[in-house]
């Protein structure tokens, strides 16, 4: 059985002598593994739209244990984030991060597009990597069923001022009813600063369409707070260690 569609390489690995498996987030597939034969030949065409990152339409036909691919078209391979250390990494974690949560099977088409969009934006410079990063992570979160409640706070419903956000929980809690909730819960709880502006950028993430999704600023404390947030809710929902993450980290 032959099958056509479009799809990312997430990840790129060695299989066999030769050969390479690819992790794929296709538009209708969702998340799947297929085997391209030794791309790295001189006969081979396809070695560019099987390299990590790449954007293609493959095809593919159905093999006794998993897809082997039959033939690919590049359609983007983001060439120009090679020339950026920080960029690159930031990317190979996106990849990774989505790889993680993205169930297979599944259609992808909102996530494979928020993906592009993002590696679109990272390889223009006009957004910082920081913002990029921390839509990123919070709107994938989102689609992936763990959209957290940022209304108001939890304990009150309060909508104004400063709060305080529970990446492990989810929530967000005022001043005033952050000790209360500590005492509810017999524990200390992880929390990080959310500030009004990171409540407002949050609600955005959640809400707008795609279209609308990265048109919104923040003060460079304002991204800082965001991307704290993001990255700390991210971390506690998913529960991942990413490698990627830490390298990117360490570039910065």
């Amino acid at each position: 059985m032959h099958l056509k569609t479009h799809a990312i390489v997430l990840a790129q690995t060695p299989f066999g002598s030769r050969d390479k498996l690819l992790t794929l987030l296709s538009s209708d597939q969702g998340l799947m593994t297929a085997v391209v034969k030794n791309p790295g030949s001189g006969k081979s065409r396809m070695s560019a739209a099987c390299e990590m990152l790449a954007y293609s339409e493959f095809c593919l036909f159905s093999g006794r244990t998993r897809y082997i691919i039959d033939s690919a078209e590049l359609l983007n391979n983001f060439y120009s984030l090679r020339n950026s250390l920080t960029g690159l990494s930031l990317a190979a974690y996106l990849a990774e991060l989505t790889k993680f949560v993205m169930p297979q099977k599944e259609n992808a088409d909102e996530i494979l597009r928020l993906l592009l969009n993002t590696l679109y934006l990272l390889e223009k410079g006009e957004k910082s990597e920081q913002l990029l990063k921390a839509v990123y992570e919070l709107r994938l979160m989102c689609l992936s069923g763990f959209q957290p409640d940022v209304d108001g706070c939890a304990g009150c419903g309060k909508q104004q001022g400063d709060f305080w956000l529970l990446p492990g929980d989810g929530i967000i809690l005022c001043q005033d009813c952050l000790p209360e909730y500590q005492k509810l819960q017999e524990r200390a709880v992880s929390r990080v600063i959310f500030p009004q502006a990171v409540r407002k950028a949050f609600l955005h993430v959640i809400d707008a369409p795609p279209q609308k999704l990265f048109s919104f600023r923040l003060s460079d404390d304002g991204e800082k707070a965001f991307g704290q947030a993001a990255e700390a809710f991210t971390i506690f929902q998913t529960g991942g260690k990413f490698k990627t993450l830490d390298f990117y980290r360490a570039m910065l």
